[in-house]
């Protein structure tokens, strides 16, 4: 009778996990239950007499077996093919615990926080840029390098230890942090054909949008002068709100530069007062002083240089006046300091370059109310500093460099220098005879393999200088590509008219958050309308040696135990561990019409025990009956 008890019990335990799966045959993530049976054996002390025993049911959850991906329409759904589990926790912040899932069926919560539909938020790794530390875990993205950190309530920055699974190595993704964004242009690519027959001094112009690390637009013009047969010389105007371009050549050496000066107005002073700004070469200083010469409503009238030398003072009545006054001023000035440089009779560029263009040093930048200063020297940097130029009672700058800045000197950094444009015989780009690349600022494949230079932009505005600096106030320099060597793949001489062919460049004005996306290994990258991509997360997949001895708790989440052994947390898709699938979800493992099927083989089996009950009592009827 007790073995047919036993029977029964097992028969009801399989009854109740078929019960189980048949209700979560459309539970995301759920791991049907499978009950075995084992014997129960008593010791046979006869060898007359049996002793009966009976059965245990043991039931396995098949954690370990792979649901079927199916397709949704939510980004933020994830599925796991292959090995491994989400890590979850209670909540978001300060978890009091962590468990593991299948489940990846996320939602952004009130406050931004991924959280899935039994109330569980995804934990992982945040990223950020690599700042070369060497303990930092890192990992690569489109040819970008990251590290696994993030700054913590201090503002300190904190290295992730990607092996741990705690409340200071893991972190939930919140959506709602994600801002704005924008990024600098840090390559900018060329392609035109300069025309083979046009005359010697002709300047064709290219025009180039960039973008500034604030996401503002900006126009970098390039004039490509012809000085020969199949050689241009070429300069670019800083873009308006910089203080200067710095373009370099291929090993590093300044080949041109030159800095600007932004007017919003006609500078103001006290009544009768005056006000002054400098430019200097290390040796001399000139002062430009700016005067109200009558006396009256404290907008300056007059301008003059210190320079004895210069003509002046000059008055004027508007702003456009006074830059034409100013420019003059300058160009005198500068061209004392390059005859005193480089000799000569005037100082002028053609008579220190032996090049008809540019025509000046300094010059009034047409249609805008500024100035363009280029660099003379080969030595010596020129400080420009407008910083006492105000209005508004000296409230508001007047102009936009409204700080001391340098425009960098022509010098060489190698042994292999070309010359910079001051050079009579130097030169920006040469052509061979089919029309291909030769030199690039002198420089062919057999001294500088690598064709590419360097345009450097230090700004006024607020944004990152693209200097070339790693930290603030810093940032990338702008990688020019003309073309490659003995190639027309960038900038070409052949017949015909100047046509552009191409300017590409990898900057991005400022864009709104509008998603995310998640690669196979796990990065979750923040998409912008701007086109603009940034990895900003990993989910991690923690994997155990025994999933199936784990403890299911109620959420479709399972805890470790001695059995199941400790979580090892990895790199999705490495070393085992699963792929995250983005927009799938993974279904129950139950198999309906195999569920059916047992509970029929289950139900039979339950009757059959209860027959041996009723037989048994049928037996103890029968020997109650022989006592009466």
């Amino acid at each position: 009778m007790f073995s047919g008890v036993s029977g029964l019990q097992s028969q009801s335990s399989a009854m109740g996990a078929i019960s189980d799966n048949v209700a979560n045959v459309n539970t995301v993530g759920y791991k049907g239950t499978k009950v075995n049976f084992q014997t129960l054996v008593t010791a046979q002390v006869s060898l007359t007499q049996y002793s009966p025993g009976g059965v245990q049911s043991a039931p396995r959850m098949n954690v370990d077996i792979q649901g079927l991906l199916q397709a949704t329409t939510s980004s933020t759904d994830f599925g796991l093919s292959g090995q491994g589990f989400f890590v979850v926790s209670d909540q978001a912040i300060e978890p009091s615990g962590y468990a593991y899932s299948r489940a990846g069926s996320f939602k952004v919560d009130k406050d931004g926080y991924l959280r899935n539909v039994s109330g569980y938020y995804l934990q992982g790794w945040p990223l950020q840029t690599w700042d070369g530390t060497t303990s930092a875990s890192t990992v690569t993205y489109n040819n970008d390098t990251y590290m696994k950190a993030y700054r913590n309530d201090n503002g300190d920055l904190f290295y992730i230890n990607d092996n741990a699974v705690d409340s200071v190595n893991m972190q939930p993704l919140n959506l709602n942090t994600i801002g704005g964004t924008a990024r600098g242009t840090s390559t900018l690519s060329l392609g035109a054909n300069l025309p083979k027959d046009a005359p010697i001094g002709r300047t064709e112009k290219t025009a180039a949008l960039i973008f500034d690390s604030l996401g503002s637009s900006h126009n970098l013009l390039y004039s490509w002068t012809k000085r020969d047969q199949n050689t241009w010389d070429v300069d670019a105007m800083p873009p308006a709100g910089s203080e200067y371009i710095n373009m370099t050549a291929q090993d590093g050496s300044t080949y041109y530069s030159a800095g600007r000066l932004d007017f919003t107005d006609i500078p103001q002073v006290a009544a009768g007062g005056s006000t002054t700004m400098t430019i200097d070469d290390g040796t001399t200083t000139y002062t430009y002083t700016f005067t109200d010469s009558t006396g009256g409503d404290g907008i300056v009238d007059e301008v003059s240089s210190s320079n004895g030398a210069s003509s002046g003072p000059y008055t004027f009545t508007t702003l456009s006046e006074m830059l034409d006054d100013l420019s003059s001023l300058i160009e005198e000035d500068l061209q004392v300091l390059a005859l005193a440089e480089h000799g000569g009779a005037t100082g002028s560029v053609a008579d220190s370059t032996g090049k008809s263009s540019p025509s000046n040093w300094a010059e009034r930048i047409a249609g805008e109310n500024s100035i363009l200063i280029r660099q003379y020297s080969e030595a010596d940097t020129i400080t420009v500093n407008a910083s006492s130029l105000t209005i508004n009672s000296g409230a508001d700058p007047a102009v936009i460099q409204d700080e001391s800045y340098g425009i960098p000197a022509l010098t060489a950094a190698s042994g292999t220098w070309q010359g910079s444009w001051i050079n009579a015989n130097a030169s920006g780009i040469t052509f061979n005879g089919d029309g291909t690349v030769d030199t690039i600022f002198g420089y062919d494949e057999t001294i500088e393999n690598d064709p590419r230079t360097t345009m450097n932009i230090n700004w006024a505005n607020g944004a990152l200088d693209m200097d070339g600096s790693s930290a603030p106030p810093g940032g990338p320099a702008i990688t020019q590509f003309w073309g490659n060597y003995n190639a027309t793949d960038g900038m070409q001489q052949l017949a015909g008219d100047y046509q552009l062919n191409y300017v590409t460049q990898n900057g991005n004005r400022f864009g709104n958050y509008a998603g995310i996306s998640v690669s196979d290994n796990g990065i979750v990258t923040a998409l912008f309308d701007n086109g603009v991509q940034a990895p900003i997360f990993m989910i991690p997949v923690a994997t155990f040696v025994n999933p199936n001895g784990m403890n299911a708790l109620t959420g479709n989440v399972f805890q470790q135990t001695d059995t199941s052994g400790l979580p090892v947390v990895r790199e999705a898709g490495s070393a085992g561990a699963a792929s995250v699938a983005q927009a799938t979800l993974e279904a129950s493992t139950v198999d309906l019409g195999e569920e059916f099927t047992t509970m029929i083989t289950t139900q039979r089996a339950y009757s059959a025990a209860a027959k041996i009950i009723t037989t048994s009592d049928d037996m103890l009827e029968e020997l109650i009956r022989i006592k009466r």
